[in-house]
């Protein structure tokens, strides 16, 4: 019990350090950092549905660009005070692009892509906030890509985008499941198990 009990602290401690955001393409939360007239954001790297408790409490559901669910005010989904339809890449139709995250401290997990036409309508997601859109492709193959350590570190991923996508507006979402956290669910209790910290950011761009 004791140990759980350390645990347990130890992962709480590291949850409020882990945080991160997409630089490239920039994110609706992080566009200011690189020049683009948006609003300052400095909480930008802690987009994460309002941390893992509370994202547990909404059922495992989140914003579908990063706020938490149940808000009635999503400051980063359409119409709130960081989207502002500013296009921050515009790329060719199937092109392979690179993605690029920092990670001001990892936790483990996965992230995952989507991409979705919105040009006459709003963002959108699933029932969980993952993005109505196409699920993307690493180059090398697979959806998902791996954390592969703690620390502070960037990672720089290439995508392609899916044949046929063209748009004046599209949304990439980056959707990252954390797994540092240690809890219980129906396959066993550790780390990576249960309720886990998720980040979600939204970017503007355009397919031509």
């Amino acid at each position: 019990m004791i140990l759980k009990l350390l645990i347990v602290t130890f992962c709480f401690v590291y949850t409020i350090h882990c945080h991160g955001y997409m630089e490239n393409p920039p994110s609706r939360n992080s566009m200011w950092r690189y020049g683009f007239p948006n609003p300052k954001n400095y909480g930008d790297n802690e987009l994460f549905c309002g941390g893992a408790f509370v994202m547990k409490k909404n059922g495992g559901k989140c914003g579908v660009c990063g706020d938490p669910y149940h808000a009635k005010v999503q400051p980063h989904a359409d119409g709130g005070k960081y989207a502002n339809g500013i296009i921050t890449r515009t790329y060719k139709q199937g092109q392979v692009i690179d993605v690029k995250i920092y990670l001001t401290m990892s936790h483990l997990g996965y992230f995952e892509f989507r991409i979705g036409e919105f040009d006459n309508k709003k963002t959108s997601g699933n029932a969980i906030g993952k993005l109505n859109g196409h699920l993307m492709d690493l180059v090398g193959g697979g959806t998902r890509f791996t954390v592969p350590r703690y620390g502070k570190q960037k990672f720089d991923i290439k995508l392609k985008l899916p044949a046929g996508l063209k748009c004046k507006r599209c949304v990439l979402q980056w959707w990252y499941k954390g797994a540092n956290n240690w809890d219980c669910d129906k396959n066993g209790c550790g780390m990576g198990h249960g309720t886990q910290e998720h980040f979600v950011n939204c970017a503007d761009v355009s397919i031509v």
